[in-house]
């Protein structure tokens, strides 16, 4: 970027040396001589100025600026105070009944105590943080609890999502058609545009990732990627999908794999 600015400033500082030379031995009077310098001066400074400008836009234009997540959520959001779960509700063999919280005091409503539901306690509250089963699903995927969530399914998910980093009425998702249907079901509950870059129509059903990259606008936060594919079942290239992560700097980009285990 400094060299460009530099290179440029070099470029106008020779144009006005040679402009002075050529003045200095030109035949005319002192006055149009000065005039004539002043003339070229400001037009030299005129375009010294434009070309640094442009320099700047085209290297603006070409350096992407980081993913910051803060930058995608709603920053309504972000100043919103989490919840905190009282005690009692994260260590439920720790503490009593809670009548308040219309637990049932007679157990689980089945006669046969033997039977392995019974030891589920369905009659109490759940950990709400899921703790033993993230750890599980952790272990099964290696990786930490910390970056396991859990939802009621993967529509609750996506719907989350869109509500988490799209404004309505402003925002928008990209989806790749075909696709699951209710990406695009959830953005119009939230009032949330849709973009659709089609995947390829070669029977391979890839990612077009120069077309999708073009359409990677401000208002688009949220970009679903399905693989394997519902409902082509076809796993999308690795290099694919990183090259639009990798540009896609400005949005959320979600890997879809609800059905990876069968790919």
């Amino acid at each position: 970027h400094g060299a460009a600015e530099d290179g440029v400033a070099a470029s106008c500082s020779q144009l006005e040396e040679t402009a002075r030379s050529s003045m200095r031995i030109a035949s005319a009077p002192p006055f149009q001589l000065i005039a004539a310098f002043s003339a070229t001066t400001a037009a030299l400074a005129f375009f010294s100025t434009l070309i640094r400008r442009r320099c700047r836009q085209r290297l603006a234009a070409n350096t992407a600026e980081p993913f910051c997540i803060q930058r995608v959520v709603r920053a309504c959001l972000l100043r919103a105070p989490a919840y905190s779960f009282p005690p009692r509700f994260t260590h439920r063999g720790e503490f009593p009944i809670l009548l308040d919280a219309n637990e049932n005091p007679h157990g689980p409503p089945i006669d046969d105590q033997s039977l392995p539901i019974t030891a589920l306690q369905l009659e109490r509250y759940p950990d709400p943080r899921q703790q033993e089963l993230k750890q599980c699903i952790a272990t099964l995927r290696g990786c930490h609890p910390s970056c396991i969530f859990i939802g009621n399914g993967s529509d609750e998910v996506i719907d989350l999502l869109i509500r988490l980093v799209c404004v309505p009425g402003k925002d928008q998702i990209l989806v790749c058609s075909p696709t699951y249907a209710m990406y695009s079901v959830f953005a119009s509950i939230n009032d949330v545009g849709v973009v659709d870059v089609p995947l390829t129509d070669d029977g391979d059903f890839q990612l077009r990732v120069d077309e999708l990259c073009q359409k990677l606008t401000k208002t688009v936060k949220l970009i679903f990627l399905c693989s394997p594919g519902n409902p082509t079942s076809r796993l999308l290239q690795r290099r694919d999908v990183e090259a639009v992560a990798a540009k896609a700097t400005g949005a959320l980009v979600v890997v879809d794999e609800a059905y990876i285990d069968f790919a």
